[in-house]
Formats: structure tokens, C-alpha cells, sequence
């Protein structure tokens, strides 16, 4: 351990949390709360000193104004930071990503999964506006007078901050690196990940993409744990939850229509699928705010 890195003090509560969106203000309340954080996608700026900690048996260090991406179901350990570190930290769930994102989600996943982009420098006009953000995200948060549409308020705020913070990766993921050859695997969990966006009707079986990528639906299904620690058809179910959540919310299709623009066999199926996944009915995901 280097000298002038010392262990995490007792960690204190979350500053925030609503399930799909958390804010730890200090970082020596993370490695007790990772540990509750299976499903939570990690974004962490340095805004001063340095940290070091292990990623999937992989030693990252990272400082100034440098973001640390980590994906859900990444293995962190080994927690250190300079005496004079501080950082914010933004968790967000799957769901709030796929579906503030929503068309654009191929660039994060791209970066994130295919890429791995765990440490990224930002250029200091990103780090003021990350800051920005940050500090108006926890503002809404912690109003304690709950206002009309505060909920698709904080969701805007999230997703203009998640759109700057793509374009900074979409910059990273152009330039790559020119001394690191993608592996053929990687190659195909990429091509499997745009053709999944691509699809109208994505419910469908892990065999039908394995024939379109000229691969058995095992090795597909081995590739995509190996990039990204979930299966095949994981990420299929991911991607048409989100359409089904947005179909009902946010267009005025019938939910027939809906089921069968979908591809689901019949309206009864359809409704099944909805209360496996949303605990309630179709036209109650409806009703309900989003």
C-alpha cells in the first residue's frame, strides 16, 4: 500500500436513496454500502486527491477530475484514498438508466461493457457542469416539500446529466486504443448489444440473435457473462422491459396494440408478462406516475 493512502474510516449512512437513485457525499460510506449495491451502476468524480481500490481482481487508481464508471455486479475491494481525497458519488439502477437513456442506452453499454471505460478524465468544463448537476440533484432530493412532476424533474435532471457524461464516453470510445486489438468476443458482445437495440420486437429467443451473429446461443451466452456478468437473455428481458414501461407510459396505444407491436402472442400473455415484471397490471403501470 502506498504511504500516503490510508483505509476508509466507519462508514455512515447513504446521504440519499429511493431505490433507483443514491448520493453518498463521502466516500468512506461506500465500501459498507457497496456491499448493498448488487444492481447499482457506480459514478464517482475525484474533485480532489487520489483513490485506489481492486475491480474484478484489477488494481485501478484514479484523481482530479478523473469519473470511475463501475457496472453492476463488479467485485470491489481493496478501498484507499490520499488523506486529502473527495469525490461525489451518483449510484443509479439499471432501470433508471435503460430508461432515462432509453434509444440512446447502446453508447453507455458500449462503453461500459464492451470498452470497460472505467476511468475517464473529464476536461474541466465537464467537471464544473458535472458539479452543477450534482448540486441540483441533490437539492430536489432533499426538499422536504414534495411539488407536482418533482419526481420527472429530478429524472430530467439525471438524464441531461447522463446524455453529457455518453458524449464524453462516445469521445473516449472513437479515439480507443490503438495498442489494444478487441478480442473476437468482445467484437461479438458488441455486435449483440447493437443488434439487440435494433430490433422493434426484441422478446424473442437467445437462439434467434445466437443465428444472426452466425454463433450457438451458448457461446453468446458465455460471451455476454464474461463482458458483463449477465446473460444472453438478461439483456434481452432488460431491454424489453424498458419498451413495455415506455409503451405504456408514454405513448396512447391501446395495450393490445401495445402487446402486439411488442410481439407478445395475445393480450392475456402480454398481461402476465407486465405483473411478473412490474408487480401490477398494464393499465395500473399506466395510471401509475412514472
Amino acid at each position: 500500500m502506498d504511504s500516503d493512502y490510508e483505509l476508509p474510516d466507519v462508514c455512515e449512512k447513504v446521504d440519499y436513496t429511493d431505490g433507483d437513485v443514491m448520493i453518498i457525499d463521502n466516500v468512506r460510506h461506500l465500501e459498507e454500502q457497496y456491499q448493498r449495491l448488487p444492481s447499482q451502476n457506480l459514478i464517482i468524480l475525484c474533485c480532489k486527491g487520489r483513490m485506489q481500490l481492486d475491480m474484478n481482481g484489477r488494481t485501478l487508481r484514479f484523481g482530479e477530475n478523473e469519473v470511475l464508471f463501475s457496472s453492476p455486479g463488479a467485485m470491489l475491494s481493496g478501498f484507499m484514498f490520499s488523506a486529502d481525497f473527495d469525490c461525489k458519488i451518483l449510484c443509479l439502477s439499471n432501470r433508471i438508466i435503460q430508461k432515462l437513456l432509453r434509444l440512446n442506452i447502446e453508447t453507455w453499454n458500449r462503453a461500459v461493457y464492451v470498452h470497460r471505460m472505467n476511468i475517464v478524465r473529464l476536461p474541466d468544463e465537464e467537471v464544473t457542469q458535472f458539479n452543477l448537476y450534482y448540486a441540483l440533484i441533490r437539492h430536489k432530493m432533499m426538499q422536504k416539500e414534495q411539488r407536482q412532476y418533482s419526481r420527472e424533474t429530478m429524472q430530467a435532471i439525471i438524464r441531461a446529466l447522463l446524455f453529457d457524461l455518453c458524449t464524453v464516453l462516445e469521445s473516449y470510445s472513437d479515439v480507443g486504443s490503438p495498442d489494444v486489438r478487441p478480442t473476437s468476443g468482445r467484437v461479438l458482445f458488441d455486435r449483440f448489444l447493437s443488434l439487440l437495440a435494433a430490433q422493434a420486437i426484441k422478446r424473442r429467443p437467445v437462439g434467434f440473435y445466437a443465428d444472426k451473429l452466425s454463433v450457438t446461443p451458448k457461446y453468446l451466452t458465455m460471451v455476454c457473462q464474461q463482458y458483463s456478468d449477465k446473460a444472453a437473455s438478461e439483456w434481452i428481458n432488460q431491454y424489453v422491459v424498458e419498451d413495455v414501461r415506455h409503451a405504456l407510459k408514454s405513448t396512447t396505444l391501446t395495450i393490445k396494440e401495445i402487446s402486439d407491436s411488442l410481439g407478445f402472442v395475445n393480450i392475456s400473455h402480454f398481461g402476465s408478462y407486465v405483473r411478473r415484471h412490474f408487480g401490477m397490471s398494464p393499465s395500473k403501470v399506466r395510471e401509475e406516475a412514472s
